[in-house]
């Protein structure tokens, strides 16, 4: 127990991970690339339909639309676009859940909104989550990131879609890894609380990075 203890807070210090939430316990373990494949062909992702009712997105996007920031709104203008609808894609429709996704771009990444067809679920602020490489599990848990324009520097957030609204529930930074685009699948769910990650480490003593896989498990 204390040495499993022990090499958790190593590895937390290493990444300089900071967690929204203090309260949610994680771990962080290195695997093979053996385990990362096999893991992939059993996964616990949700596969979302691309076809669906024009009028069910339209809907969805005239929601949405009352719920631009200032900061979006700024952005769309720097893009010559009359709207920052134009910032807007849909992403896919999780039959299972109900849930509709969608990406709105930013400078450097993709943020996420999710609509659940659900007429208890709260869509006068519509919150946005890290979307880029996002993944949603069959549970109703997304998992996406943000990597600020830095090569050695990623984001992971969790978040988890519910009638009554959506929340962040867990958020933790690295500052030595980025996402390794080279792999067609970088990251995924395992099972419920468990996501498998290839990364791309960087060190201070080598120049460039070395791919590395990981298994994020979660207590929620």
């Amino acid at each position: 127990m204390f040495k499993t203890l022990l090499v958790f807070l190593l590895f937390l210090s290493y990444f300089l991970i900071k967690g929204q939430e203090r309260s949610k316990s994680f771990l962080f373990n290195q695997i093979s690339k053996d385990v990362f494949e096999e893991g992939f062909i059993d996964n616990y992702n949700a596969i979302p339909i691309q076809l669906i009712d024009s009028t069910r997105i339209e809907k969805a996007l005239q929601i949405i639309d009352k719920t631009y920031s200032q900061h979006e709104r700024n952005f769309a203008e720097s893009e010559l676009c009359k709207s920052a609808r134009c910032l807007v894609s849909f992403q896919g429709y999780y039959k299972t859940l109900s849930v509709l996704t969608f990406f709105i771009r930013d400078y450097q990444y993709n943020n996420v909104i999710f609509i659940k067809e659900d007429e208890d679920f709260p869509v006068k602020r519509l919150d946005r989550f890290n979307g880029s490489f996002g993944v949603m599990s069959k549970r109703g848990l997304w998992v996406g990131l943000d990597r600020f324009d830095c090569d050695n520097y990623l984001q992971i957030e969790i978040c988890e879609i519910t009638k009554n609204g959506t929340s962040s529930i867990i958020r933790f930074d690295f500052n030595t890894i980025d996402i390794n685009e080279s792999i067609k699948e970088p990251i995924f769910w395992v099972n419920k609380n468990t996501i498998y990650i290839a990364v791309i480490e960087f060190s201070n003593i080598e120049n460039r990075g070395q791919p590395k896989y990981y298994e994020i498990k979660f207590d929620y």
